[in-house]
């Protein structure tokens, strides 16, 4: 435990401050009906040891020594029993001494006759003379400690070293026989416990561990308690498969609240595992399949918080918690596993009204859920009310969250594919990265996120859920990806702070008073071809008033008067025109949307059309890509325009400086080197139900010319397949298609004609070859 760390690093500080003469204070005040003593130093650290009662007051009976104490509103550890302590304490029948406790002073336990048994933490470097002297009842000695060190031998009477047990960690006997005084002990037996990190752990079968009791005195764990799946000790891995019988029986008797985590390698919580305990909090693994009598009996009044990740409710008896836990704490479990834990035995006790759906796992400040399908978890909240009335928050001060596209869990890889609700609710997380996994951010995902600046969403998200940043008043800026569809009610509805918006592509819908009350907008940039609608008609207008009056919208040139004969739009009394990606690549009415990477796409007008162009021209060893995805219900035909310009080698014509490519799923489908061509159409068959991939880029190698380098291109379309020589579309080939053809190529008005079925020779171009092969299909009958 990191307790134990800041125990023994506190214990150093202490001894070197001493050796170095630093100006200490020293304090003696009673606690836990103990005499003790406060020594602290001049850098405000302390050490505080036990010390002997005045008078003829002596200790009797059951001690049990806090690891640490409070003072004047600060924390001590307990590191040193002090000189003569429990000196002829004959009524003392057994003492606790906790992990972090360091020294025994001269005659700390000496006389002390009714002593039967003494446990020394694997912490103990020191036992001064006589520490155990006249303790003539004393037979059973357990040393913790995996490293002897030396003592004088004075410590102990000739009568314990030759009746008592020593009892020593496994594989630490032969150190033992030969340290100094602990040599004297006739009889040293290993025992199957050790000790790590102030967890005490007993081997149970092979490499497997229980986590068990210190000694038959229970009371030794406090505070936070955060139990490792696995454990390391003398070269040896163990898992840690169980919570052993009454092993945190009793613990935490000095006011503070016991926090105890529980991993997934954990099957089993034994009987009276934390009966009687002051435990406030638990948390156990997926794994946890059973649970014992009396496990967290008597625990009513403290244990607040249980949380159980097991999809299967494990099985418990009736007096495995207390009534008063029943109908006062609140249950934490998987949301797929909710019917189960309300119908389950003893479990169907728990008050629905304090039933919580939990995180199934937690990885670099993100709560994950697991989704019931296709191995997906999605990003969650601590836990939500499953009746969604209320929320019970985690808050943290974590500044930036990047969600990964995948996170293993429990050697399972899930891809993270959500955004819940709730998910950040009161955090002060300023900046999200999320990754294009994500396909759905839900309603009120980041509600009560007030400390939110940036947000970046990849492409892949699809829809915005309501209310999903309602009044993040830190948003300034919020780009929406090409692939929403769905901006829903309220999305931004309050982002005071929101001066600039960025409306992608693809988004068809809004839901009303999306953007509302967001009064500082002063710039919406919309790249819909066409105008998102809204979703309700309760309410059509998705900004303010101020919004509709004062701020600017931009849109593509050709898409203004559609903006403005819109309900929605048409109040806007700033509009202003761009000339968009999609509406340069697009022949016009089309609905494909590009994104880009590399070196961006330029859009150009050169007064005949407007089309994109590749942007990396003059860069050495450079890429400039743009792509999109497609899928179509029927047989069908891409078709584009283009032109490009590179150079080859002219001392070596098979090699080419500079290249267009066009590629589909990964597969090249053409790739032009040292091209310099007019605009030419090319068409490329599209199957029905099949995603496509498809990425156009020019890749150059050096840079030799860089102003005249670029692949450009137009009119991308995608229509249905029609038969060859088909021109007219009408599903049949005749005369008439003759007829509209030589109209065609006289006129170049495309108007009516299908330019797929067009070209007859099928070599990428109409023109007057394909006449003549039309003629000689319909007099023959054949290609």
């Amino acid at each position: 435990m990191k307790k134990m760390l800041l125990f023994k690093v506190l214990a150093l500080v202490a001894f070197l401050a001493c050796a170095l003469g630093a100006s200490s204070e020293t304090i003696d005040f009673s606690a836990y009906n103990l005499a003790l003593q406060l020594t602290v130093y001049s850098d405000g650290s302390g050490v505080v040891t036990v010390q002997k009662r005045s008078g003829n007051n002596y200790y009797s009976g059951v001690v049990n020594i806090p690891d640490s104490v409070y003072y004047s509103g600060k924390m001590y550890p307990v590191t040193c029993i002090g000189y003569q302590a429990f000196k002829n304490c004959t009524g003392l029948t057994s003492v606790t001494i906790p992990e972090g406790v360091t020294m025994l002073l001269n005659e700390s336990f000496a006389g002390c006759t009714s002593l039967t048994s003494i446990v020394l933490p694997s912490t103990m470097t020191t036992i001064y003379n006589n520490a155990f002297v006249g303790c003539t009842n004393l037979s059973s000695i357990t040393c913790m400690r995996e490293t002897p060190r030396s003592f004088d031998a004075n410590n102990f009477d000739a009568s314990t070293f030759a009746n008592a047990t020593l009892y020593v960690p496994q594989g630490s006997k032969s150190s033992y026989q030969s340290t100094a005084a602990w040599m004297q002990f006739a009889n040293i037996q290993e025992i199957n416990k050790f000790v790590v990190d102030g967890i005490y752990y007993t081997v149970t079968s092979g490499n497997n561990v229980s986590v068990t009791y210190r000694d038959t005195n229970y009371r030794t764990y406090f505070g936070y308690v955060n139990i490792p799946a696995t454990v390391t000790y003398h070269g040896v891995t163990y898992n840690v498969t169980a919570i052993g019988a009454s092993a945190f029986r009793d613990s935490s008797t000095y006011g503070r609240d016991l926090h105890v985590i529980i991993p997934n390698s954990v099957t089993t919580i034994g009987n009276y595992a934390f009966y009687s305990s002051r435990i406030y909090f638990i948390e156990m693994g997926s794994r946890v399949s059973s649970i014992g009598e009396y496990a967290f009996a008597g625990t009513e009044d403290n244990l607040t918080i249980i949380i159980c990740h097991a999809m299967m409710p494990p099985t418990i008896a009736s007096n495995t918690f207390a009534q008063g836990t029943y109908d006062r704490a609140d249950l934490w479990i998987p949301r797929m596993a909710f019917g189960r834990y309300t119908s389950a035995r003893n479990w169907s006790e728990f008050d629905e009204s304090r039933l919580y759906y939990c995180y199934d796992f937690f990885q670099d400040g993100v709560y994950y859920g697991i989704n019931s399908y296709s191995n997906t978890v999605e990003v969650v909240a601590y836990g939500i009310a499953v009746d969604g009335s209320s929320l019970h928050p985690i808050k943290s001060k974590q500044e930036s969250i990047t969600v990964p596209p995948t996170v293993t869990y429990d050697g399972v890889q899930y891809t993270v594919n959500r955004v819940g609700s709730y998910v950040h609710y009161g955090w002060a997380v300023k900046d999200i990265t999320l990754p294009n996994t994500i396909v759905t951010i839900d309603d009120y995902a980041y509600y009560g996120c007030d400390s939110l600046e940036n947000i970046s969403m990849s492409e892949g998200v699809t829809r915005i859920g309501m209310m999903a940043f309602y009044y993040n008043t830190h948003l300034k800026s919020v780009l929406i990806p090409n692939s929403v569809k769905v901006i829903d009610y309220g999305a931004f509805y309050g982002c005071t702070g929101l001066e600039t918006l960025f409306i992608g592509a693809g988004v068809e819908e809004i839901g009303y008073r999306a953007f509302k009350s967001s009064e500082n907008l002063s710039r919406i940039v919309s790249y819909a071809l066409i105008p998102p609608v809204s979703s309700s008609g309760e309410d059509p207008y998705f900004f303010s008033d101020k919004t509709y009056d004062e701020a600017v919208l931009q849109v593509a040139l050709s898409s203004i008067p559609a903006y403005q004969n819109s309900t929605e739009w048409g109040r806007f009394y700033n509009v202003w025109s761009m000339h968009t990606l999609d509406e340069a690549l697009n022949a016009p009415g089309g609905n494909i949307h590009f994104e880009e990477s590399d070196y961006p796409w330029s859009v150009w007008d050169d007064g005949e059309r407007l089309f994109a162009m590749s942007g990396n021209a003059g860069v050495h060893n450079s890429s400039s890509t743009l792509s999109t995805t497609v899928k179509v219900s029927e047989p069908s035909i891409l078709s584009f325009d283009f032109k490009a310009w590179g150079e080859s080698d002219p001392d070596n014509p098979n090699t080419d400086y500079d290249e267009c490519v066009f590629m589909s799923n990964g597969t090249s489908v053409f790739r032009y080197g040292a091209r310099d061509n007019d605009w030419e159409t090319f068409y490329y068959e599209l199957q029905p139900n099949v995603t496509y991939q498809l990425r156009w880029y020019y890749h150059k190698d050096v840079s030799i010319n860089g102003s005249g380098d670029y692949f450009a291109l137009d009119n991308v379309k995608i229509e249905p397949k029609v038969a060859r020589g088909d021109v007219t579309g009408d599903g049949s080939v005749n005369i008439s298609d003759v007829t509209v053809l030589i109209n065609y190529l006289m006129s170049q008005d495309t108007s009516g004609v299908n330019m797929s079925g067009a070209d007859c020779t099928q070599d990428g171009n109409v023109n007057i070859s394909d006449v003549t092969a039309l003629i000689n299909y319909l007099l023959n009958e054949a290609w």
